[in-house]
């Protein structure tokens, strides 16, 4: 161990390696990552393709907000993770606390946004291309 009592150096890799391989080193599963969310979208397509138009057409437009929903999710719970790992790690346990409990209502309201169809108008997502009589058929709900 160095000697301010930290972790060995072999697993310190944020102040041993060098800045370009650690670049790489830690940019590579976020680029493999996306690669299999854009392929799981291209996938998805070509076997939903078979069974329609119609059917490649609701998958394609639920893409971007799959895409949305994820981003969201994802940034809430990186932004968390960091401020409770410095809380935990300041050993503040009342302010990490704090945290997780504002990080569920937040979880809860993206839920509300993004669960409730007639928060947002579906007729706008759905009807901004050449096709606006199929969106409509499509974006209309019972």
């Amino acid at each position: 161990m160095s000697e301010r009592g930290s972790a060995p150096a072999a697993e310190n890799k944020m102040g041993t390696m060098p800045v370009g391989k650690l670049v790489f080193n830690m940019s590579l599963p976020m680029m493999v990552s996306m690669l299999v969310q854009a392929l799981y979208n291209i996938v998805d397509s070509i076997f939903v393709a078979k069974l329609s138009e119609n059917a490649l057409t609701a998958v394609s437009l639920a893409f971007p907000l799959q895409t949305l929903l994820i981003a969201v999710a994802t940034g809430t719970g990186v932004g968390m993770n960091a401020l409770l790992s410095k809380s935990l790690g300041e050993h503040n346990f009342k302010k990490a606390n704090k945290i997780a409990d504002n990080t569920a209502f937040i979880y809860a309201i993206s839920y509300i946004v993004f669960f409730n169809p007639r928060l947002y108008d579906r007729k706008t997502f759905l009807c901004k291309s050449d096709w606006k009589r199929r969106c409509r058929d499509h974006g209309t709900w019972n």
